[in-house]
């Protein structure tokens, strides 16, 4: 049963990026070739996917394998860092850094 619930967990974090990423079922399944049932059996934990669709999903919600099948990014931990996040604390533009800085400081006090 280990697999069944493998399956739910990766599942639930397939929907949860598309959410994310405003991306409907139908549009993953077109851009996967796949059909929208294939995506909400998946979705659902009722089907998996193979390693190679594994990997064109985590191209197309811009993830890892890691965050898919362990919930944790390469480093380990369970926070999910979007790389546009990651690609403004690494640029020089030093005004978008300050912007994103007091976003996530308003957003951490809404959600506390």
């Amino acid at each position: 049963m280990i697999w069944k619930s493998l399956n739910t967990d990766i599942g639930n974090r397939i929907r949860d990026l598309r959410e994310l990423h405003h991306i409907t079922q139908e549009d993953l399944a077109e851009k996967l070739s796949l059909s929208t049932k294939h995506i909400s059996e998946v979705e659902r934990g009722l089907s998996s996917f193979s390693l190679d669709r594994l990997i064109d999903i985590c191209e197309l919600l811009d993830t890892s394998l890691d965050y898919l099948v362990f919930g944790k990014n390469a480093a380990g931990t369970e926070a999910y860092i979007p790389a546009s996040v990651i690609d403004v604390l690494r640029s020089d533009d030093e005004a978008e850094k300050k912007t994103l800085c007091e976003y996530l400081v308003l957003y951490s006090k809404i959600h506390r």
